[in-house]
């Protein structure tokens, strides 16, 4: 009988430890679907994280200054006036169109 009650006991721990580790299991479970639930939406992972959306308007009634080149906003890949363009440039042109572009008012 002494070796039936080892038996026994040793069952029953196994029992106790497979059960454990099932709750475990279905703790983790339960954990990872509220994980994958929480980063299926950016916007809200974001929002939690403290983050707040903003939109920047874009500008309006904005003149040209000098160093941007006729119409476009971006000197590179203009096809009139190229970063190329302004390395030939003397200093003294340089300096000019500074002076113009301090100049510039912007009308509000």
């Amino acid at each position: 009988m002494a070796e039936e009650s080892a038996t026994e006991r040793l069952m029953n721990t196994l029992i106790s430890k497979m059960e454990s580790m099932d709750g475990d299991l279905q703790s983790l479970k339960a954990e990872n679907a509220a994980l994958r639930k929480a980063i299926s939406n950016p916007t809200n992972l974001l929002k939690k994280a403290g983050f707040v959306s903003s939109m920047t308007p874009l500008s309006e009634d904005v003149e040209v200054d000098a160093f941007r080149a006729v119409d476009d906003a971006i000197i590179k890949g203009h096809n009139e006036f190229t970063n190329a363009d302004i390395h030939k440039m003397s200093w003294d042109e340089i300096h000019e169109m500074a002076e113009q572009a301090r100049n510039t008012e912007v009308s509000a």
